[in-house]
This record gives C-alpha cells, sequence and structure tokens, in this order.
C-alpha cells in the first residue's frame, strides 16, 4: 500500500540476492526484511499474537499478495498491458500504492503464466549501477556472489559509456532464458531527480533506456518489459526532457484514488483472512475518516496496523481505535510518543537527523533523501538505530557498502507536525546546504581541483554557517575548510605580488628623485628641523594612501597622496615613503566613477558596445545596469537563485546574457528589463558567458567541465564540448577560445565542435579569456 523503504538492501554483502516469491521464484535484487504473513487455521486463529497481515508505513512485497486488495481493476490492466509493450509507466500520488501494484499484485500474477523472470531496482544516485545489479544475475548467472559484483561494476560502465547498448544486455538475458520473459522493475523512479544531480548522467541514463525500448515489444516468450513507479508530480521534470515526453505521451498508466468499495476491501478483508473481526459500525467509521483525503493510504494502512497490534483479542474495536488517534492522528501519535520518551539532548539531535532527511521541494512537495552515516556522524548512528526500532526511519547500506538512512514514508513529512516545523524553521538553511552539496559534488567530480572551491561571498557564508551549525555540516566541512585554505593561499600570493610592486615603485621612485635634484636643484640638506611635524603627517597620509589603495579605494588613495605630495612641495624637500606612495598611487588604476548599490561583492562587468552602458553582476543574486554618463542605476534585474558570476552584453546592446551558480544561464532583454528565457542544461556553477558578433549564438562555460552553445532566438542548446573555464568568441564567430583552470587555452571550430589547438601559456588555471 504504503510504496516508501523496505527494509531492502543493495550492498555488497546482498546485493546479488532476491527475493522468493510463491515457490522458487524470484525477484532478483529485492530485499524486504519484513515478516511474512501466512494463513492461519481455526485452531490458532485466537492467538492473540498473530502477525500483522497489515503493512505499517512499508509497501506490500510478492509475499504479501495474499493480504494486497483493493486494486483488482488495476492489476488486470497493467497485466494486460504487458502482452503489447513493452515500456509500461505507472504514475501516481505519493502513498497511492505504486510499488505495492506492481511487486504484491503484477508480480505474483505473472508468476502463475510459469515463464516470467523478475528482477528489481532504484535508481538512487548512480542509476547505471543500480540497473547493472538488477541484470547482472539474469546476464551470468554461472558466476559466483564476488564476481557479480565485478561484473555489475563493469556492467554499469560500459553502459554509461555506450560501449555495450541495454538492448545488447536484454538480448543476452534472453539467450539466457530462452523460454522466459522478464520483468524489469524500476521502482520510485523519481530518484533519478531527487538523487542522482548530475544531468548529464540521467540524461544519458534515460538515452540508454530508451534506445533499448525503440523495437516495438515482441510478443514471442523472450521479451523484456520495463515498469517504472513514479511520483505523479515528477512527471514536470519528465516532461522537460523531450525524448522521454515523447515516450511517455499517452503510454503512462495513472494509479487513482480508492472508491469506497475498494478501501473497504482493504480495512475488512486482511483481517477476516487471520479469522479477526471489527466492531459493528467501525469499518464506516474508518471509510468516513480516510475517504477523499490526499494521500491516504499510508495513514489508513499505519492506523490499521496500530489498531491491529493493540487490540485485546479477535475484534477490533471503536475504543482503541479513539486511542491511537484514528485515521488522521495514528502517525502523529506514534512519532509524539516516541520523541517524547527521548532526553532533551536526544531530541536535539532527533531534529538534526530529520531535516538531513528531508528535501525542500522546489515546485514540488518536499522528500524523502538518502543520508550517509558519515553526513550525521558516529554519535547520531546510535540514535538512528532507536528511530529505525521505533519504525520512523529505514536504515541500508548504499553501493560502496556506506550506512545509509532514510524517513520510513514521505507521509511522516507530510503528517507530523515537529517535522513540519523543524523544516520550516530550517528552510532557508537546508536550500542552501543542498547547494553547497552541488558545489562540493563538482569539487570531487574534478578531483579537488582548486578552481572548484568556494570563493568570495559564497565562501564567507560557508564559513559562517561553519561556525553557527558545525553539527549539521560535518561531511562538507572539509570542503569548506579546503576553501579557507585556498583563500588564504591567494591572498598570500597576492601579498607578495603587492610587495614586488611596491619594490619596483621604490625603484621608480628613486630614480625620480635623482631626476629631481639633477634638473631642480633639490638636496637631501634643505631639511628642515622645524617642520618636522608637517614631514611626519605627510608620511602618515603617504602611509594611509596606501592602505585605501589595498582597499581597492583608488580615488581617495590618489587624493591623500596628493595631500601629502603637497607638504612635501611646500617644504621644498623628499621622503621616500611618500615618494612610494605618489608612486605606486599614479601608476594604480584611477577611478572615474563609484557606482555603488549592491548588497554583495561584485564579481563580473561588462561595458556595453557603444561604451554607456555597465552591467554588474554581484552576489546578491542580481544584476545593475549603470549609466556611466551620470553613474546613475538605470535598473535592477532579479531572477536567479544564485550568486550571479558572469555577465555578457550581445553586441547589438539590446540583450544581456549572465551565469549564476544556480546553474543556469538568464537572457534579459535591456530595453524593457524583462526575462527572456533562463537556459538550463549545466549541472555546476555557471562561470563565463559570451555572445557571438552577430548575436545568434551564445556560449557558457561551467565547473561541470562542459562548455555549451546555445541558439539564442529559440534557446535550445547548441552542441556541448567537453572542457571547462572561460570562454570567448573570435570576431568571425567560427572560432571559440575557452580558458582552463589546468593552465590551457583550447581553440574550438564551432561548425564541428572539434578541438582545433591548444595553447599551454599559463603556469596556473586562466579563468578569464578576453
Amino acid at each position: 500500500m504504503a510504496e516508501e523503504s523496505s527494509n531492502y538492501n543493495s550492498t555488497f554483502q546482498n546485493e546479488i540476492k532476491g527475493a522468493v516469491v510463491g515457490e522458487g521464484n524470484i525477484i532478483y535484487n529485492y530485499f524486504y526484511s519484513r515478516e511474512e504473513v501466512k494463513p492461519v487455521d481455526s485452531a490458532i486463529a485466537i492467538d492473540e499474537h498473530l502477525p500483522c497481515p497489515y503493512k505499517g508505513l512499508f509497501h506490500f512485497g510478492p509475499n504479501d499478495a495474499e493480504f494486497f486488495f483493493g486494486r483488482k481493476i488495476f492489476i488486470e490492466e497493467l497485466y494486460i498491458t504487458t502482452k503489447t509493450r513493452n515500456f509500461i509507466p505507472v504514475l501516481g500520488a505519493s502513498g497511492s500504492g505504486k510499488s505495492s501494484v506492481v511487486l504484491a499484485g503484477l508480480v505474483p500474477k505473472l508468476q502463475k503464466e510459469g515463464h516470467w523472470q523478475f528482477t528489481h531496482f532504484r535508481p538512487g544516485s548512480d542509476p547505471f549501477h543500480a540497473i547493472a545489479l538488477a541484470l547482472v544475475p539474469l546476464y551470468t548467472h554461472d558466476l559466483d556472489q564476488t564476481d557479480q559484483i565485478a561484473q555489475a561494476r563493469k556492467m554499469a560502465g560500459y553502459l554509461q559509456d555506450g560501449s555495450v547498448p541495454l538492448s545488447d544486455v536484454f538480448a543476452k538475458i534472453q539467450q539466457n532464458h530462452p523460454n522466459h520473459r522478464v520483468l524489469l522493475i524500476a521502482d520510485q523512479f523519481e530518484e533519478i531527480y531527487t538523487l542522482c544531480n548530475n544531468q548529464e548522467i540521467r540524461r544519458k541514463f534515460l538515452d540508454c533506456l530508451l534506445a533499448s525500448l525503440e523495437t516495438p515489444v515482441s510478443l514471442s516468450s523472450s521479451a523484456t518489459v520495463l515498469v517504472t513507479t513514479m511520483r505523479a508530480d515528477f512527471l514536470g521534470n519528465a516532461l522537460s526532457y523531450r525524448p522521454f515526453a515523447d515516450v511517455l505521451q499517452n503510454a503512462d498508466l495513472k494509479l487513482g484514488p480508492m472508491n469506497r468499495k475498494e478501501l473497504t476491501e482493504v480495512i475488512e478483508k486482511p483481517a477476516q483472512k487471520l479469522a479477526v473481526t471489527f466492531e459493528t459500525g467501525l469499518v464506516e467509521r474508518i471509510l468516513d475518516d480516510v475517504e477523499d483525503q490526499p494521500g491516504n493510504l499510508p495513514l489508513l494502512e499505519f492506523a490499521l496496523t496500530e489498531l491491529w497490534n493493540k487490540r485485546t483479542g479477535k475484534q477490533l474495536t471503536h475504543k482503541i481505535y479513539k486511542e491511537i488517534g484514528q485515521v488522521e492522528g495514528a502517525l502523529a501519535r506514534h512519532a509524539d510518543e516516541k520523541y517524547g520518551n527521548l532526553t532533551d539532548d536526544e531530541k536535539k539531535k532527533v531534529r538534526r537527523i530529520f531535516i538531513q532527511l528531508v528535501r525542500p521541494g522546489e515546485g514540488a512537495e518536499d522528500t524523502r533523501r538518502i543520508a550517509m552515516k558519515a553526513e550525521l556522524g558516529e554519535q547520531s548512528w546510535s540514535l538512528v538505530k532507536k528511530l529505525a526500532d521505533a519504525r520512523l526511519v529505514v536504515t541500508s547500506r548504499n553501493l560502496s557498502s556506506q550506512e545509509t538512512v532514510e524517513v520510513v514514508h514521505e507521509a511522516l513529512i507530510r503528517n507530523w507536525g515537529e517535522l513540519r516545523e523543524w523544516m520550516n524553521t530550517s528552510r532557508v538553511f537546508r536550500a542552501w546546504q543542498e547547494r553547497l552539496r552541488g558545489a562540493k559534488g563538482q569539487w570531487e567530480a574534478t578531483n579537488r581541483d582548486s578552481g572548484s572551491l568556494l570563493r568570495g561571498a559564497a565562501l564567507a557564508e560557508a564559513e559562517e554557517k561553519l561556525k553557527e551549525r558545525p553539527d549539521d555540516l560535518i561531511d562538507e566541512k572539509e570542503f569548506i575548510e579546503q576553501s579557507i585554505q585556498e583563500q588564504q593561499r591567494l591572498k598570500q600570493a597576492e601579498a607578495a605580488r603587492r610587495k614586488r610592486e611596491i619594490r619596483t615603485a621604490w625603484g621608480i621612485a628613486a630614480g625620480s628623485l635623482v631626476a629631481m635634484v639633477i634638473s631642480g636643484g633639490l638636496g637631501f640638506t634643505a631639511w628642515n628641523q622645524k617642520n618636522q611635524s608637517e614631514l611626519n603627517q605627510a608620511e602618515s597620509l603617504g602611509r594611509y594612501s596606501l592602505s585605501l589603495l589595498n582597499e581597492n579605494k583608488d580615488l581617495e588613495a590618489f587624493v591623500q597622496a596628493i595631500k601629502a605630495g603637497k607638504i612635501l612641495q611646500s617644504q621644498h624637500t623628499t621622503n621616500p615613503e611618500v615618494m612610494n606612495a605618489l608612486q605606486v598611487v599614479n601608476f594604480s588604476g584611477r577611478e572615474r566613477n563609484r557606482l555603488q548599490g549592491h548588497d554583495g561583492s561584485v564579481n563580473s562587468v561588462s561595458f556595453s558596445a557603444d561604451g554607456k552602458t555597465l552591467a554588474s553582476g554581484s552576489y546578491d543574486n542580481t544584476i545593475k545596469l549603470w549609466n556611466l554618463e551620470t553613474g546613475k542605476e538605470i535598473r535592477t534585474l532579479k531572477g536567479h537563485d544564485g550568486y550571479v558570476t558572469n555577465v555578457s552584453f550581445s553586441a547589438d546592446g539590446k540583450t544581456l546574457a549572465s551565469g549564476s551558480w544556480d546553474n543556469t544561464i538568464k537572457l534579459w532583454n535591456l530595453e524593457t528589463g524583462k526575462e527572456i528565457r533562463t537556459l538550463k542544461g549545466h549541472d555546476g556553477i555557471v562561470g563565463s558567458v559570451s555572445f557571438s558578433a552577430d548575436g545568434k549564438t551564445l556560449a557558457s562555460g561551467s565547473n561541470d567541465s562542459t562548455i555549451k552553445l546555445w541558439n539564442v532566438e529559440t534557446g535550445k542548446e547548441i552542441r556541448t564540448l567537453k572542457v571547462d573555464g572561460s570562454v570567448s568568441f573570435s570576431a568571425d564567430g567560427k572560432t571559440l577560445a575557452s580558458g582552463s583552470w589546468d593552465g590551457t587555452i583550447k581553440l574550438w571550430n564551432l561548425e564541428t565542435g572539434k578541438e582545433i589547438h591548444t595553447l599551454k601559456v599559463h603556469g596556473s588555471g586562466s579563468n578569464a579569456i578576453l
């Protein structure tokens, strides 16, 4: 009924095993540790310790088919569809029973035909490895468990790089089992959007699946049928990728809510199987409580489980039903009771644990999130086990044999008031943390390249958060600390560079002094003791001007240096420290105008072609346009959900492109200030954008190690180049230059997408190409 996590475990120890279905049949790669409910005869029907036929927040599995009711019509529709199609996407609301209807409904029905093999997977964060684990037992059945694990890793790599099509794997499986069809169950398919954060891998995986399904299903006994279960609120994500949208069109089977008759079967029939009855009127009371409530099945199943466990005989009563809080309150009451039994210190830890198990929704409801033991810390793990014993979370292991934990069902997220309150107060932090984890993932994907570390305002914010909430950032701590160390290294390098500049300026000043002596007859003998205080003031002004220069306040630095120089002029003398300040300030850039208005550091500026307008992108997530004649702000462009890293004008000055930490590029109409469109496709921070001379093509560079070319008019992606760094077009628009953190500049032929030449010109990374 509730399709959320069972205690199955895709680990190195267990991943090739499967669940026995009926008489010796197996669902490979499916693991479920719940106690099997067996029929009872009249001799033990009065036993008060009968196993519970209801599933709480767990789904019904293949061995629970005898107690699974209410979906007969839909199961028949599924069954008939396997005769004519090789791809069956099942869509339904969270808690509608998608997993149960496939595992406890369709599988046992197909098993009765006697010529089916079954295998199961959840996509998780690595869908290629997940599907390989499901297929290897059928592909190489003669290998031992250790060899099958190794084979799964090898197969995942082949599927991901395209060297072995999935259709070839299916063909080999069919050769191994010539008299059987295969049902491949992709359960909780929305995980490719909630757990797989790499869009390139996600699309490759979808392409891999879709290519294997292009051939119409054969009605022979060797055909493979893929069944996916997915939450309906993720349909928009699925439709955003056109190839997948085309396949889904008119192909999905929608699992709707149960009617009153079906709900009656769900309530009554499992108990009847074990000779237990309901007190008169209780079934109708439960129906009235549950009918027309969204996501009602998990709450109903949990309430029935509590009602069963607290019964005092062969009858389920109104009295116990009221005590457990009825359908609406049973789950919350159970969670409150378990939470209330904890110490104050444990309660604080539980709050930290649970907010890490929920991913803040973006255009959808909050969803469960699988957390690793390393994220929560060793001290919290004993408490995680206590929560698992209380049936509030489920522990498991991931593909790397790391211990993991997740909320037992998303109904807990929706219906437990404490958890809702915790998420409301921590939502901003958790949304920020998920973005931080994305940046950390990019850093790890680039072999911890320093160019992917945090910088500027992003680092300052992370450093502050680490001080405020160290217990919530255990797994991210190293990433933040490495970023801090890199910032310190860069500051030291900059200080050394500045010191070299000052030494050079000193030499220039000394030369200037000699020239002054020769040309003007000035000498050091002009020193006047009575004017020492004024000379001290000049030195102080000189030092102050240099400090202002270090703060990028060039205009103020220039003014103070001039004041110091005037004192020397009035005394007809020279002073090396003041001369140094004058020389350094004079050689530094001079401000024409200061433009102030951003609430965060300014990361990028760009002039329009006519030189009249300046655009600035900031860590305050905004872009500002400035009139350079007046220095006044024209307008502010808002729309990015992350720091703005780069801005670029089109040649005609009508369009502005902006790249951001939110992994998107936005195009802006500069006459109206309105957003034209958002370009999505990168899996990392977009750090560089550039228009071609004709304004028809835009290039974007990201720390996901790709550069993408876009059609500005349509917003469609033209091509992806496998390289990271900044981007710039040649004047004729035929060549693109990319600067990388590895110290190289690559030139690309835009007609072919091929690399023309590589220039090794930098000792370290190049982060800007003009």
